[in-house]
Order: structure tokens, then sequence, then C-alpha cells
């Protein structure tokens, strides 16, 4: 597991390893999230991308998942939905 500060941060990691789930906030610094989920499908295809956001609006949520997202997540309390989101799909998770 790794953490980055920015989306530009985010697109290195991913050209740089392989990751099973990646969790991208959709307002960032350098690169927005959207831009990081249009790189990581051009790279890397098999990760899940989790989107999350303070700002979003009513569609945001439909143009994450047609644009290629697994899942979108509005702030607050994101943890509790990530973790029902990844135990879907990795139960060993806790």
């Amino acid at each position: 597991m790794i953490a980055v500060g920015n989306g530009r941060e985010a697109v290195e990691a991913v050209r740089n390893q392989h990751f099973d789930v990646i969790i991208t906030d959709l307002v960032m610094p350098e690169l927005d999230g959207w831009e990081v989920l249009e790189f990581v499908r051009t790279v890397q295809p098999q990760p899940r991308v989790i989107i999350i956001t303070a700002h979003a609006r009513e569609e945001t949520g439909k143009i994450a998942i047609n644009k290629g997202a697994y899942a979108f997540v509005e702030k607050p309390y994101i943890i509790d939905k990530i973790k029902g989101i990844l135990k879907e799909e990795l139960p060993s998770i806790d």
C-alpha cells in the first residue's frame, strides 16, 4: 500500500507498480481524479478504482461508473463505505 500527495504522483505510481485497488480523490492538485482514472484504464485496466469526493453533484457517481470507476463514495464517512466495497472483492479485509 502506498499513499501519494497529488494526481501526478498517482500516475507515476501506476506507471511503476501493479495495484489491485486504487482509491483516488476527485479533486486533487496537479491532475484530478478523472485524469488519474483515465490513465489507470489505459495502463492497468484491471485495478478496481474507487473515486471519493466531497464535491459531488447528483450525476457525479453515474459519470464515475460510466468512465470505468468500480465505485464512487461521497465524503464524509468514507472509511466504512470503502471497507464494505472492498469486502465484496477481498473478504479477508476487516
